[in-house]
């Protein structure tokens, strides 16, 4: 047990490599896919977000309309 038994990182990994069944490009267009995926649910997420609180003050200036009289000048 020890610093021996814990399995290594891999690195870098020279371009055309085989390892496995997968080339070095599927696996980078792997990484791309789910790093898009991610930051496309975030966007979604921080969009919804958004939405609810423009929703919240949309609300309250409509209220806030009915206490103010308009004034003529």
């Amino acid at each position: 047990m020890g610093w021996l038994t814990i399995p290594k990182v891999i690195k870098a990994v020279k371009p055309f490599a085989k390892t496995g069944a997968e080339s070095v490009a599927s696996w980078k267009s792997k990484a791309a896919k789910a790093k898009l995926k991610i930051t496309k649910d975030a966007l979604k997420e921080t969009f919804k977000k958004t939405d609810k609180s423009l929703e919240k003050l949309k609300k309250t200036v409509q209220k806030t309309k009915h206490f103010y009289a308009p004034k003529d000048f």
